[in-house]
């Protein structure tokens, strides 16, 4: 990766250029939102442009489209035509699925890993849980290289950390710097739940401000500059120790909430930025929920209640399932956006099948 001085370009369009224009541009006179043209326009990302990056974003997310279904139930033959609404990142139906995937955090139990209390001279406080936040130094590259080099950054650190602590468990976050007055804005950083399976870290509590100033209790380990070393990770770190594992639910219900949808300016942020770059919002590593299993509070089926589940999760009886491609809320004539599910005709169905061939 070349080193350059952080990304303070230009944007490519003239100050006089309204948001009009730009999304004309990149979406050509059909006026149909796809991610293929804003990269085509945004890419590579300047600073510069993310305002106008944004509102192309909102365009695109605010294109309600629908996915045509036909249903036949196995027994009886009976046929369903359904039109479901796409799951586009930070809509409703992104968010609905985000809480359905992060679920099982709500559901484990309450397990103390240690205590206030617990801090005394002549004991030695320890965890296996914690929440790391890696920055990203602007000066480093430029905005375009950090996006395109980050998660291979991301992974070289927990790979590094693995060789020594063995076993570690990662659910991982990715979000842009938000401050648009800081030199990193719009620059990756990385929220982090690691757990690990075969070390430990001693605790300490510590008094420091928040971001709003005021006094607040922190845990910290005291092999922070030693994993911080093994990280190998080229910008600052930040880490915490995590009391229980209720909050690791609360750290990550509160981090989904605020950033990974709905319309604050910075989930929107959030959500254009890694949808140019084909970022996932979160990532689990394959043995974090089996893991944790030991913490949650497991709900078991009965051997005769076994069905197929809907998009959302849900349960029903058995159906198999075609495809017939995807149309526009207004082709289906659907005002209202928080339909997520219209039960159509067969005219209604083959009409909006025949509509675009």
């Amino acid at each position: 990766m070349s080193k350059v001085v952080a990304d303070l370009s230009p944007p490519r369009r003239l100050e006089s250029s309204n948001a009009y224009d730009v999304l004309h541009e990149v979406f050509g006179d059909f006026g149909v939102p796809r991610l293929g043209s804003a990269r085509k326009y945004f890419l590579p990302l300047v600073r510069g442009d993310i305002p106008l990056l944004k509102e192309a974003f909102r365009s695109w997310q605010g294109y309600d489209e629908y996915m045509l279904l036909r249903g036949e139930q196995f027994k009886t033959g009976k046929e369903m035509f359904l039109a479901v609404k796409c799951s586009k990142r930070g809509n409703d139906v992104f968010a609905r699925r985000l809480d359905r995937r992060l679920g099982f955090l709500g559901r484990i139990r309450d397990v103390k890993l240690f205590d206030v209390k617990d801090f005394k001279p002549s004991k030695v406080v320890e965890t296996n849980l914690l929440w790391v936040t890696l920055t990203y130094d602007s000066k480093r590259c430029s905005l375009d290289e950090a996006w395109n080099y980050c998660m291979d950054e991301f992974n070289v650190f927990i790979t590094n950390l693995r060789n020594r602590y063995g076993r570690i468990d990662v659910l991982r976050f990715i979000q842009p710097f938000d401050d648009p007055k800081g030199e990193a804005y719009g620059y990756p950083h990385f929220h982090s739940v690691l757990l690990f399976r075969e070390a430990k870290f001693r605790v300490f509590p510590h008094m420091e401000e928040d971001k709003e100033g005021a006094m607040a209790l922190r845990f910290r380990i005291r092999e922070k500059y030693e994993l911080e070393a093994q990280g190998r990770w080229h910008s600052f770190v930040d880490v915490q120790a995590l009391s229980s594992v209720r909050a690791v639910a609360n750290y990550c219900r509160k981090y989904a909430q605020n950033v990974c949808y709905g319309d604050s300016e910075k989930a929107v942020l959030n959500s254009s930025v890694a949808w140019l770059y084909r970022k996932q919002t979160f990532s689990l590593s394959g043995g974090f929920r089996e893991n944790y299993s030991e913490f949650i509070d497991t709900l078991h089926l009965s051997k005769g209640s076994m069905v197929q589940k809907m998009l959302d999760g849900d349960g029903f009886p058995c159906w198999v399932w075609e495809f017939y491609g995807i149309r526009s809320a207004e082709d289906l004539g659907i005002a209202e956006g928080d339909v997520w599910v219209k039960s159509l005709t067969v005219d209604e169905f083959e009409k909006a099948v025949r509509r675009h061939g």
